[in-house]
């Protein structure tokens, strides 16, 4: 009885959950910006994590992207843009209200430079997640996208009262 209490147990703090690693995927993609070792893990760890569909997808396209920051050749930084757009796009195409899917495209492009041309769907985006934060049962990802909004000077004084009050320990 108490071996199976004990493999229970280790098994339970072993192997990761998908809650677990989503946060590490979410870790990883904050810091992959500036971090070129956290973008290489993300990158690999994206290649066998078992996320939906569009939302794995979504955060290749993004860490794809990301991509270009960590290359010094033109070509190779605009081929990774590129890519990366076309992921992110179908993916949102296919689940046009994933919270965290406009999330990401709306880290983007509030963070790319302008010539690029990639800022279409910024303020649709910051709709879209305000609406639906409040309702959102994923505390981790709430308080991630909180904590973009309230930094990014993207929101109005009136939206960063209302989104201040969804913030949850």
């Amino acid at each position: 009885m108490k071996i199976g209490f004990i493999l229970i147990l280790f098994f339970h703090f072993m192997i990761p959950t998908s809650e677990t690693v989503i946060i590490e995927i979410r870790d990883l993609y904050e810091q992959a910006p500036l971090n070129e070792s956290a973008y290489i893990k993300l990158k690999k760890m994206l290649e066998t994590a078992k996320l939906d569909n569009a939302l794995s997808e979504g955060y290749k396209g993004a860490t794809s992207m990301i991509g270009a920051e960590h290359v010094f050749n033109p070509i190779t930084k605009l081929n990774r843009f590129n890519k990366g757009k076309k992921l992110l796009e179908k993916a949102v195409r296919n689940d046009v209200n994933n919270l965290e899917l406009r999330y990401l495209r709306l880290t983007i492009q509030t963070n790319l430079p302008k010539f690029l041309g990639y800022s279409n769907a910024v303020e649709i985006d910051k709709q879209l997640i305000i609406k639906n934060l409040e309702t959102t049962k994923d505390i981790d990802l709430k308080n991630r996208v909180i904590d973009y909004l309230m930094s990014s000077n993207i929101c109005s004084t009136d939206e960063l009262r209302k989104i201040k009050l969804w913030k949850k320990k």
